[in-house]
């Protein structure tokens, strides 16, 4: 018992000095990687819907909104930075819980570190505030929340802003634990998408983001909450979950960093589904395997990754493109690249043409194992079986996807991943200005700078078609 307090408390009087070196390198790391998110993200149709809403009829002057440079109370930009984030399912992705921390944390911190006058040291402890506390929560209430519906990001999100945005306006134990007990009244999430798709998915970060930094700005203003929010009868975990790990959620606190175990995506698409990507390179590395040579593929993979990625194999959207296993491997087949650049990328689902009859086709031959067959055992991770047309049976497993921590992406590649995202949107020089006010925020003394970096000018700004 006691979860909600230990928690705040753990916030509240973490400091610089306590976090490891290489939690801080991953704070970087990760800082960078969803500045990319944002930065490409803003220049979507469904963001620029977004953005057209919030700045029609709010107002605000106090941070900054990626790419467009409009300044907007704390909690808008927050809500339009998370969603462009969030925008092409590029950001982070935490396997264990499930759920995406730095989509939530990064455009939380980065709000109300211009809204408090915040440091680079301090943005840095609000992030590892922010992702722990989201990964612990997520993890002690895994796989209930998932396997009852909910979508964790939603769920856990408005607690990691909340933490994020009490760092940087420097709130002691007490008034931590307000904002997370405010914040618990504002959890929510429906995985519904993944069964019938829908543009909605693309704020379930921002939804939450903007309600931990209100609840902190409420906070702060006196508001007050239940100081049981989590672990209490009718708090969050019992309520959502049914039932939680403590030890997941407190265990090892200030001593062991789940973060740690946070994947970084080299693919625009559910970190689930990468296994799949990286065995179908594995396989063409050995031998050309064109579109036209394949009888049937068969997906092997765990009950939770079938039934989140192979329930649709003709997509009707962007989205469930995306959260299609069979049609995002028929795009990795007839783009014929691999790794970053190999037709699941940022840039290749807003794209790709969801009608063109020679990726349905291949689409259509590809399919879930029947969970009887026991030929291919994937204990983790994805299998695929190919069966070609001349009779060859082609099996390979990847039990860790690019980027997951058993299989890391280099401090170079995550600058690649960058670079590929916001070269195309920025004007010469400026990803490079961005990626050394990164590698140097511990030294900075305010973000002002490093938020000017992110903005376009009218002229130069380019928006997808829908």
């Amino acid at each position: 018992m006691n979860e909600t307090k230990t928690l705040a408390a753990w916030i509240a009087n973490l400091k610089y000095e306590d976090i490891p070196d290489d939690v801080l390198q991953r704070m970087r790391l990760f800082l960078l990687d969803n500045l990319g998110c944002q930065v490409a993200g803003a220049t979507l149709p469904w963001s620029k819907a977004f953005y057209d809403t919030i700045t029609s009829t709010r107002s605000g002057t106090h941070s900054t909104v990626a790419y467009y440079g409009d300044k907007l109370s704390p909690d808008d930009a927050a809500f339009l930075n998370s969603a462009f984030n969030h925008a092409n399912e590029m950001d982070d992705t935490h396997i264990k819980s499930p759920t995406h921390p730095g989509g939530i944390a990064v455009p939380a911190a980065l709000a109300m570190a211009e809204y408090a006058h915040g440091n680079g040291k301090q943005l840095l402890v609000a992030l590892t505030a922010a992702y722990e506390l989201q990964i612990r929560i997520a993890w002690a209430c895994s796989p209930h929340l998932s396997n009852r519906g909910h979508h964790p990001p939603v769920g856990v999100g408005p607690f990691g802003a909340a933490a994020a945005a009490g760092v940087m306006l420097g709130f002691d134990a007490q008034r931590m634990l307000d904002a997370l007990a405010i914040s618990g009244s504002h959890a929510a999430g429906l995985a519904e998408y993944t069964r019938t798709g829908g543009s909605v998915k693309r704020i379930h970060n921002a939804i939450p983001t903007q309600a931990g930094v209100r609840s902190a700005l409420f906070a702060a203003a006196g508001i007050t909450g239940p100081y049981s929010v989590l672990e209490g009868d009718k708090g969050f975990c019992k309520v959502f979950a049914g039932s939680y790990d403590s030890e997941r959620m407190v265990g090892g606190l200030g001593s062991t960093y789940h973060l740690r175990d946070t994947g970084l995506k080299p693919h625009a698409c559910p970190h689930v589904m990468q296994a799949a990507l990286d065995a179908l390179d594995n396989i063409r590395a050995r031998s050309p395997l064109p579109p036209d040579r394949i009888r049937s593929i068969t997906v092997y993979a765990s009950e939770f990754i079938i039934s989140h990625t192979c329930a649709i194999t003709e997509p009707t959207d962007v989205l469930s493109a995306q959260f299609s296993m069979p049609f995002s491997l028929a795009m990795r087949l007839h783009h014929g690249g691999s790794g970053v650049r190999g037709g699941n990328g940022f840039w290749d689902y807003p794209n790709v043409d969801i009608k063109d009859e020679k990726l349905l086709a291949t689409a259509r031959k590809i399919k879930p194992c029947d969970p009887s067959d026991v030929r291919v055992k994937v204990a983790q991770g994805v299998g695929l079986e190919i069966e070609t047309v001349d009779g060859e049976r082609i099996v390979e497993i990847v039990e860790h996807s690019k980027g997951l921590p058993e299989n890391p992406l280099s401090p170079d590649e995550v600058r690649e991943k960058f670079l590929s995202l916001v070269e195309p949107v920025l004007p010469a020089g400026v990803a490079q200005q961005i990626i050394g006010r990164v590698d140097g925020i511990d030294s900075a003394r305010d973000l002002t700078h490093l938020m000017r970096l992110l903005i376009v000018a009218p002229a130069q700004r380019r928006i997808q078609a829908a």
